[in-house]
C-alpha cells in the first residue's frame, strides 16, 4: 500500500471567499473534500456565520435517501468499514476529525484532517475511519438508503 498526500485547488470568488476542493492523490475519483464557501451570495452549498449563529446549506439539488447526525468524541473512532453500493457524504458541523482511507481496488491510502465547514464525499469501495481530534458533530447523507448488509470491515 502507498500513502498519498492531500492535494488541493482553491477557487477564489470576487471578494476572496474561497471554494477549495481537496482530493487524495491517486484516489481523486473516489474521495473529494470540499470546503464550503463562506457566503450568502451564491447559489448552491455554502455556509456563513452571523450574530445568531452559523447557517450551513450542506446539500443543494442532491438526491438523499439516508440522512444521519453523529457525534465523535475526542480520542474515539467511527467507521472502520467500506461499502460496495453506498456513496457517502459527511459534513463537519463542529470540531475536528482525522479521516483515513484505503481504496479497496488499488490499495492506495490517504489521510486528511477535517474541520468545521468541510464536506467529504466517499464513493463505494473506499474503506474509511474517522478519529476524533476534538469533540465533533457530523452530518452524514447518501443518495442510497442505509443497508446494514452493505458495510464491510477489513
Amino acid at each position: 500500500m502507498h500513502s498519498r498526500a492531500v492535494s488541493f485547488t482553491c477557487l477564489f470568488l470576487l471578494d476572496r471567499r474561497s471554494l477549495c476542493l481537496y482530493s487524495v492523490s491517486a484516489m481523486t475519483s473516489k474521495v473529494l473534500l470540499e470546503k464550503l464557501p463562506e457566503t450568502k451570495e451564491i447559489e448552491g452549498a455554502k455556509r456563513w456565520d452571523e450574530e445568531k449563529g452559523e447557517f450551513a446549506q450542506i446539500a443543494y439539488k442532491e438526491e438523499m435517501h439516508h440522512l444521519a447526525l453523529f457525534t465523535l468524541k475526542r480520542g474515539f473512532t467511527r467507521g472502520d468499514h467500506y461499502h460496495r453500493k453506498k456513496d457517502e457524504v459527511f459534513y463537519v458541523a463542529a470540531g475536528r476529525i482525522r479521516a483515513e482511507f484505503r481504496d479497496m481496488d488499488t490499495g492506495e491510502t490517504g489521510t486528511m484532517a477535517l474541520e468545521r465547514g468541510h464536506k467529504l464525499r466517499i464513493q463505494p469501495g473506499v474503506w474509511h475511519i474517522f478519529y476524533g481530534i476534538e469533540d465533533a458533530l457530523v452530518v452524514e447523507y447518501s443518495p442510497q438508503h442505509y443497508d446494514k448488509n452493505d458495510a464491510f470491515r477489513v
